[in-house]
């Protein structure tokens, strides 16, 4: 059996004719090949700030100014820092310590905080009493007074009455105290009131014998 040779054909990127030495060759050498390849028509992207940025560059706090190495940003920094420091010696200087101080008055008095100590054990004491205002029993709560009290305020736990809760859709006393509401009189009525009712809780546990062993007596219970 005789193998027909390949007939010549004509370059599709050229005008020369060629035998082919594969059946698919359609062009006669390598450079028609390469010259025939479709170059692409996307532009290659490009970013404005690359351009003008070195490919190791860093931007140092937010401006505009890069540098290449990692010394040299530091360095940069620190040129900074060290010029900030010397201008804010410099206004120093200039104005004096006195003037970057307040010497104005305080337009109100200090707050002098107690030393509120903290009893579990008198807090479920008073809480097994009845309530000292309506004598309910079995469902009163450490009730703090309401002088001294704020945000990041303590009050002393010996500072402290039984009232009772909100039961069954109804205000306890304790809700009441807190709202200023249990008698007439408003806040200052609700202060005296709070101080004595603690004063007659600690008088009363300390008359019971239940004082505990550990917690120091308040400055109104005679020893």
């Amino acid at each position: 059996m005789t193998t027909k040779p390949p007939k010549a054909r004509k370059c599709k990127a050229c005008p020369c004719v060629f035998v082919p030495s594969r059946p698919m060759q359609s062009v006669c050498s390598h450079k028609c090949a390469s010259a025939q390849s479709k170059p692409t028509n996307k532009p290659l992207k490009s970013n404005k700030r690359d351009d003008i940025q070195a490919p190791d560059a860093h931007i140092i706090d937010g401006d505009e100014r890069f540098v290449v190495q990692d010394d040299d940003r530091h360095a940069a920094r620190a040129s900074r820092q060290l010029v900030s420091a010397q201008e804010t010696r410099e206004l120093v200087a200039l104005v004096g310590v006195a003037a970057l101080v307040s010497t104005d008055a305080p337009s109100c008095t200090a707050i002098v905080k107690e030393c509120a100590i903290r009893h579990e054990g008198y807090r479920r004491l008073v809480a097994s009493m009845r309530c000292c205002w309506c004598g309910r029993e079995g469902r009163s709560n450490h009730a703090h007074e309401n002088e001294g009290k704020g945000m990041g305020l303590k009050l002393d736990d010996r500072r402290a009455m039984p009232l009772c809760v909100d039961d069954m859709g109804q205000h306890g006393c304790h809700y009441a105290f807190d709202q200023y509401s249990l008698i007439d009189g408003g806040r200052d009525a609700h202060v005296e009131l709070g101080r004595a009712m603690a004063a007659a809780t600690r008088q009363f546990i300390r008359d019971a014998g239940q004082w505990p062993k550990d917690l120091p007596l308040w400055k109104d219970v005679p020893d």
